[in-house]
């Protein structure tokens, strides 16, 4: 459960790494696109002011032209879903570069071409007025959410820590402390007879070995303790065996001095030899087991 816990929490935090990355990534887009947007028009707008003030109207029409295809990376800009729609909306009323190239173009035609180009540097100058500020309000915007977000994520790898960490203290106590201390208690000269002992807080798993092994000290025990007995009652049979053997061996002794000396033949004198032999092996037999 701990182990299972650690990894989901580790996952969680690879998912927000990863996430934190492609947000970065799409806002480093966003701000690249507008700082893009404000370079290429800066560049045609003083391409386009350069024309008016050298009168190459031809100049100013190819400026116009560069303003049509600028007008694609705007569209680009307004179509990001990262901007707020209110600043997309604003955006598409306040930059209206076709309209600035349309104007542009009309310069040739114009009677008055100084005031027109008069006209004409105003739109640009508060166009880009406008970009600028743009550029800087999306870029604001874009740093606070990431910062927002890289708060959000240092607490969430704060809880992570936390969380990990008393998810170890928990296994840690659970399990490891009441292992080390059934190792401890080895040692015991006396463990064999009364058994091993657990603490209060350990795991289910630690309880049920422990009681495991006691069982089966317990058994042997028992089976220990009827193998004594039965040595015991052999043993009191073998010295009983022993004891008759050697009465036999007196008793054949007896008879067969007796038989000596009243001068009884030698068949019977053999009989009791070997009676003695046969009492003297059993009691030989007896000393072995």
């Amino acid at each position: 459960m701990v182990f299972t816990g650690i990894a989901v929490m580790l996952i969680f935090v690879v998912v927000l790494t990863i996430r934190q990355y492609q947000l970065t990534k799409r806002y480093n887009i966003v701000i690249s696109q507008s700082e893009e947007m404000i370079f290429q028009f800066s560049t045609v707008r003083e391409e386009i002011t350069t024309a008016l003030i050298e009168k190459d109207w031809q100049k100013i029409v190819r400026g116009a032209d560069r303003l049509k295809n600028l007008n694609s990376v705007l569209a680009r800009l307004q179509e990001n879903t990262l901007i707020p729609g209110e600043y997309r909306l604003d955006l598409a009323k306040q930059a209206d570069l076709s309209g600035l190239a349309i104007a542009s173009r009309g310069i040739i035609s114009s009677r008055d071409k100084v005031a027109y180009s008069l006209r004409l540097q105003r739109k640009m100058r508060v166009l880009a007025g406008y970009l600028e500020q743009f550029d800087r309000v999306i870029v604001g915007r874009m740093r606070a959410k990431v910062v927002r977000f890289q708060t959000m994520m240092i607490g969430a790898l704060a809880a992570v820590i936390c969380l990990i960490s008393f998810s170890l203290l928990f296994f840690y106590k659970r399990t490891m402390l009441p292992i080390m201390r059934l190792v401890q208690q080895t040692g015991k000269p006396d463990i064999y007879s009364t058994g091993f002992s657990y603490d209060n807080d350990a795991c289910s798993e630690v309880v049920l070995f422990t009681d495991a092994v006691n069982d089966l000290l317990k058994k042997r025990a028992t089976k220990g303790g009827g193998i004594t007995q039965h040595g015991e009652h052999f043993a009191t049979l073998i010295n009983e065996s022993t004891n008759l053997a050697n009465g036999i061996i007196n008793y054949a002794q007896l008879l067969a001095d007796s038989c000596r000396e009243v001068g009884i033949g030698g068949e019977e004198r053999k009989i009791l030899e070997t009676i003695i032999e046969a009492a003297e092996r059993i009691a030989k037999l007896n000393k072995e087991i």
